[in-house]
């Protein structure tokens, strides 16, 4: 036994049990109890909550607001330990979620994890695989449901349950929803969401027979539950407590409850609304032993050693066999991991520290294996995950390069203009502020730390051709200057158009109109356009914004330009999207990036010429998840400033549409000097390429006397015959229409 005291204590306990264990057992009676038992409104276990827990003997607890003392893991240890026994592991939900959900297991919880609440940003939804002896794995799921919200609400968040059981739970398993659902009745949709795959037969009271099925603490509405999955409704069997048998479970009331020497330390006054709000809910399962051939744990494919660079993910998995279930810890240099109890172990941004040997136990109830020592090696040196972009730009424009990069702390950064150090630039970004065309070149940036330096990609900066200028502008200014920034007009400054709401978006409630930016050099009537009412959170990507309709017939080379800012709570990412039939939206390639400051941005189309001399040519600037602006796995909108809501105001100003003619002025045609040759001569015709050119000639210069020879595109070559007594001509070239 000494070899035990070099083991962890949960392992140790486990080949304990392996050595005094029979090798098959009798049938398992298991106790399952939901429990929101926190005094008054505190959210927090004190006495009444615990004596009831103590004195009811779950084996299982689907716990909710699971907060004791001053919440740290050694108290919360501390409360398991007194109320259940030592032997008893439990899963907490983490600091993240207000009221914590947890399952509490007189067996060995497998694997544990939390579902986000689809309603409470703050809340989660726990779960747990619990491996009981000899038999499958049982899945419990602790939740508490929306107490503020409507029946609506909570059907939403038994609808987000359910898919995730689905997903993540093997078919058929024994599977347990326990917790407080906050519902006024069994008929809520949430309750039939529930039944389509559990069993809420037969429903417990606080009698042997008939009694009360409520268990908030008035008594007067069924808000706690323990739902079986079919697949274990069969082993279902009456609460027996001593003085008395619950044939359809029981619901704890212990103003109700008699005798009180059935369930000690449990006292009369426990229960009710000063100590608790509401009532435990037990159900009782008879689980069957599983007669088999135990084999020990084998592993198949040990982990493996990796070199990854740092602020890299890592992931270490090992396969193994055996009799199931088998259970995992993974260890660090020779320590337990906490919470590393998968067949992988991710690190999700490795650093320096990291770098060591990696190991796993993997359990079943033959025995236990140790797996070989993977070693990770972590490369310090400076990586760039995002290059600098290169960028079109309007003269004027304030134009920002950046590059995100990673390695060990800390990293220093030197931006360059055409191979020289830019002075001052040490940032992971550079802003030219007012960009003018001896700007324009190439950036790059070189990072370095003590483990080396890196050199980014070259990020080239140009400007929308010289003669581009802007035939439409919108600067939302009052059409006559009133000096009131919150008073302004939709109508063009410049050039025709019109804009629109498009996606649910409207006024904001402030006004249509606020301070515009500086670009307006209008600064006694400066105003911006300021809309509001965006999509709910994690819907309607891309969809809801500000359109603006404007003909680009006659011109090409099309740019489009603004300023822009966000409120705290408005999407920190937009994208212009254009439209060349004015129906089906195109994305530009690139988002915006949206801060509470007003920021310029140049989109060039330069480069598609669909967008030309059409009539029908629109875009629009839409809000946009951060997943698809910034290719992330995030499937939501993210705020400029704080939390995202539907309430956040972008704010938008001077809007400009530019572009060159379609047909610029030809150049004045020049004739070389003719080539004689025998019977003929021959002369070039130069000008502006591509534009086309009529060659005249006359035997006189008298401007009434002109032919025309012949009619093509510049640069071109024109024969002529010079045989016989012809009388002298002149010859010219001039531009079509």
């Amino acid at each position: 036994m000494r070899y035990l005291s070099y083991l962890p204590r949960s392992l140790a306990a486990l080949l304990l049990l392996l050595f005094l264990a029979p090798a098959v057992l009798a049938d398992t009676r298991i106790r399952i109890m939901t429990a929101n038992l926190t005094s008054g409104n505190l959210s927090k276990y004190e006495s009444p909550g615990l004596n009831i827990l103590q004195g009811l003997s779950p084996d299982i607890v689907a716990i909710q607001e699971f907060k004791y003392g001053g919440n740290t893991p050694a108290e919360i240890r501390a409360m398991v330990d007194a109320t259940f026994g030592p032997s008893f592991s439990y899963f907490r939900e983490t600091s993240a979620y207000a009221i914590p959900n947890g399952v509490i297991s007189r067996y060995p919880i497998a694997e544990a994890g939390s579902w986000d609440d689809v309603k409470v940003p703050d809340r989660g939804f726990a779960w747990a695989r619990i491996q009981l002896t000899e038999t499958n794995d049982l899945y419990v799921v602790s939740v508490h449901l929306y107490s503020s919200g409507t029946a609506g609400d909570r059907n939403d968040e038994a609808l987000a349950i359910k898919s995730q059981i689905q997903a993540n739970f093997p078919p058929g398993a024994w599977v347990v929803v326990a917790g407080d659902f906050n519902t006024s009745s069994r008929d809520e949709p949430a309750i039939a969401t529930f039944s389509s795959f559990l069993s809420d037969s037969a429903i417990p009271t606080d009698a042997e027979s008939g009694g009360d099925p409520d268990t908030n603490a008035n008594r007067n509405s069924p808000y706690d539950y323990v739902l079986p999955s079919f697949s274990l409704t069969n082993a279902l069997v009456p609460v027996v407590l001593p003085s008395h048998t619950f044939t359809n479970g029981l619901v704890f009331d212990s103003r109700v409850y008699s005798p009180l020497t059935d369930v000690p330390p449990v006292v009369s006054t426990d229960s009710g609304a000063v100590n608790m709000q509401h009532m435990g809910v037990v159900k009782d399962f008879l689980i069957s032993a599983v007669n088999t051939n135990l084999v020990a744990p084998s592993i198949l494919t040990q982990p493996k050693s990796q070199t990854n660079n740092a602020g890299a993910a890592v992931t270490f998995s090992v396969g193994a066999t055996g009799t199931q279930p088998l259970s995992y810890q993974w260890r660090f240099n020779g320590s337990d991991i906490t919470g590393a109890i998968a067949s992988s172990y991710v690190l999700a941004n490795v650093q320096a520290s990291n770098e060591g040997n990696y190991s796993v136990f993997v359990t079943n109830v033959a025995g236990t294996i140790p797996s070989s020592n993977a070693t990770l090696t972590v490369d310090s040196r400076p990586m760039i995950s995002t290059q600098p972009q290169s960028q079109t730009k309007v003269v004027g424009d304030n134009v920002t390069f950046t590059v995100a990069a990673g390695g060990a702390a800390p990293l220093a950064f030197q931006w360059r203009f055409n191979g020289n150090d830019l002075a001052g630039a040490t940032t992971n970004s550079f802003t030219r502020t007012n960009a003018q065309p001896a700007d324009a070149g190439n950036y790059s940036v070189v990072i370095t730390n003590s483990y080396g330096s890196l050199t980014s990609a070259v990020a080239v900066l140009t400007f929308a051709s010289a003669s581009s200028g802007p035939f439409a502008r919108w600067d939302f200014n009052s059409t006559t200057s009133d000096t009131n920034s919150t008073t302004g007009t939709l109508v063009p400054s410049l050039g025709n158009g019109t804009v629109s709401y498009i996606g649910g978006t409207t006024a904001a409630s402030t006004g249509e109109f606020a301070g515009g930016s500086s670009t307006d050099s209008n600064t006694n009537d400066n105003s911006a356009w300021n809309t509001t009412t965006y999509p709910a959170q994690g819907t309607g990507n891309k969809t809801a914004g500000v359109r603006f309709n404007v003909s680009t017939s006659g011109k090409r080379d099309i740019s489009i330009r603004w300023d822009h800012r966000a409120s705290n709570t408005g999407s920190k990412y937009v994208r212009l999207q254009y439209t060349t039939n004015g129906s089906s939206f195109v994305d530009y390639p690139l988002a915006a990036t949206v801060t509470t400051a007003f920021t310029a941005q140049t989109n060039d189309l330069t480069s598609i010429p669909a967008v030309n001399n059409n009539s029908n040519f629109a875009f629009r600037i839409v809000a946009e998840f951060e997943s698809s602006a910034a290719n992330t796995v995030n499937s939501n909108y993210v705020a400029a400033g704080t939390t995202y809501g539907t309430g956040g105001t972008l704010r938008f100003d001077m809007v400009t549409v530019s572009g060159n003619p379609l047909n610029p002025p030809t150049t004045p045609a020049s004739l070389s000097s003719p080539v004689l040759g025998v019977g003929q001569f021959q002369f070039n015709v130069q000008g502006s390429t591509g534009a086309a050119y009529v060659v005249q000639t006359s035997t006189n210069l008298d401007s009434s006397n002109w032919v025309s020879l012949f009619t093509n595109t510049a640069p071109f070559t024109l024969s002529d015959t010079n045989i016989g007594s012809f009388p002298t001509r002149f010859y010219r070239a001039i531009s079509l229409p």
